[in-house]
């Protein structure tokens, strides 16, 4: 796919300095680096990568791309880097970005902040399209897991259970943006797709992710549906 034109930061961007954008990742080092250089060209702010207790070089291949890093010692799980991610910033608005995105831009980090740090919207939540159809088909399907969105740094450190979410992060705030009412606005991202797990880690294994992925969702469902009984 050919680049989106992108046009430099003018010095009024009102992006600039209000945005940053954080990336957590476990063991995502032969996948994060095109997902880092499209976050820094975007020139919207702090890059945080957050390794999540990786066994791999993932902190080295993200500070050589040019990414600040935040490592944590043990895995707190993608809900868990998130939290100390978002915790050590202090942007008014974060974009949140899986590490293993394919064909992202520039101009598609932009997009996604533009909404909220205009105040247009309290969130924005990217949506897969005209990428790899497996990817794309999963995001129609279940769009409330979608990892890339913007919203103020402040409401998501608010929501409950965060720190403790792991692959339920997107559920919590998703619930949280339904209880609170925020206006939430879709921004397509086209090309943009990612590497399945079973291609990163093997049928096999990549598989045992998935599963586990599915429990810590389900747990997250479970355990804010009874926080409202």
């Amino acid at each position: 796919m050919a680049s989106l034109p992108f046009t430099p930061e003018e010095p009024d961007d009102p992006l600039r300095g209000s945005v940053a954008v954080l990336v957590p990742a476990y063991e995502e080092a032969d996948n994060l680096v095109p997902v880092v250089r499209a976050a820094l060209e975007a020139q919207v702010g702090d890059v945080l990568v957050v390794d999540d207790g990786s066994s791999d070089a993932t902190a080295e291949v993200a500070r050589r791309a040019g990414a600040r890093v935040l490592e944590l010692s043990e895995n707190r799980g993608k809900g868990g880097a998130i939290a100390a991610g978002a915790a050590s910033l202090d942007s008014d608005v974060v974009v949140l970005l899986d590490a293993d995105l394919v064909g992202l831009e520039p101009e598609h980090v932009r997009a996604l902040a533009e909404p909220v740090a205009s105040g247009a919207a309290d969130m924005a939540r990217g949506t897969f399209k005209d990428g790899r159809w497996r990817t794309t088909a999963a995001q129609h399907v279940l769009p409330v897991l979608n990892g890339q969105r913007a919203l103020r740094r402040a409401a998501l450190l608010a929501v409950p259970g965060l720190a403790d979410s792991r692959y339920g992060v997107e559920i919590a705030i998703t619930r949280e943006a339904r209880e609170r009412g925020w206006h939430t606005v879709d921004v397509p991202l086209p090309g943009v797709s990612q590497v399945m797990k079973e291609e990163k880690r093997g049928w096999r294994r990549g598989l045992r992710v998935r599963l586990r992925m599915y429990r810590e969702i389900l747990g997250t469902l479970v355990n804010r549906t009874r926080q409202h009984r």
